[in-house]
């Protein structure tokens, strides 16, 4: 059973909820911070800042480190916080890894609007050149665009997601990108004992019912927004369009280290 709860006291947030990898509960404390301080992380009184120099793996999910401690599945709390206009914030883990829930940010959503840490995202950034990316048969592009918006084209050889595209900008609301649910095999997923509770795709579709027939492609899209947080700007801030065509978190980490110099 996933089983998430927080709390919130004078604007300070507690998160307890279940892990992925430790299969523990996790406690994770979130703050304000000032302004300019960006999203630090912190476990074991070592700080680890959002950044895009600080990846250290980003394959299934993305692992931030300082060289000293790591922490997993930063991706989806980042998202939340770019969807929801916070770029000044603590956070503050006792595991290596974040609350998992399961497996989309609508926990990280409902906690930090509750704490009402959401402020008014606005444009503040020109893409003046076109960023293309490539690794064998994914390519991530960003292209100039009045607004922010992001897309992808799924491509799975499975009847029950098989070729899908989406395309999303602000206006679209973000609560159907932060409730869509990661999703995994079911070889995978046993792994981690979660088969039962997490999204599964099976031989013959999905173990649960789609919250919409595009929660797969909106979840990429999900992770694309926390990915490229960490180039130091929130990207709803950027007027740009990034398309992915079946990328990943490495190709995600990829743009962000080019957005970096904007």
């Amino acid at each position: 059973m996933i089983n998430v709860v927080y709390k919130t006291d004078d604007k300070a947030i507690q998160v307890n909820g279940n892990g992925l990898f430790s299969k523990e509960e996790v406690t994770v404390s979130i703050n304000k911070a000032d302004k300019g301080t960006g999203i630090v992380f912190t476990l074991n009184n070592e700080k680890i800042k959002a950044d895009v120099n600080n990846v250290n793996y980003a394959n299934r999910n993305t692992v931030l480190t300082n060289g000293t401690e790591n922490i997993c599945l930063v991706e989806h709390f980042l998202a939340a916080c770019s969807l929801l206009g916070i770029n000044d914030i603590e956070v503050r883990t006792n595991k290596n890894e974040l609350v998992f829930g399961d497996g989309s940010a609508i926990h990280w959503q409902n906690a930090l609007l509750d704490a009402k840490y959401n402020s008014l995202v606005e444009i503040k950034h020109n893409l003046k050149e076109v960023i293309f990316l490539k690794e064998n048969n994914k390519v991530i592009t960003a292209i100039p665009h009045k607004g922010f918006k992001v897309s992808y084209f799924m491509d799975w050889e499975h009847k029950a997601l098989g070729k899908l595209w989406a395309s999303w900008e602000l206006s679209d609301g973000f609560e159907k990108i932060l409730r869509a649910r990661t999703f995994a095999t079911k070889e995978e997923n046993d792994f981690f004992g979660m088969s039962d509770t997490l999204l599964t795709l099976t031989e013959d579709g999905f173990n649960k019912k789609l919250h919409e027939p595009l929660e797969p492609v909106h979840h990429k899209i999900l992770d694309i927004i926390g990915d490229l947080r960490l180039c130091g700007i929130n990207p709803l801030e950027i007027n740009m369009h990034v398309i992915g065509f079946r990328s990943g978190h490495a190709l995600n980490v990829e743009m962000a280290k080019s957005l970096i110099f904007l």
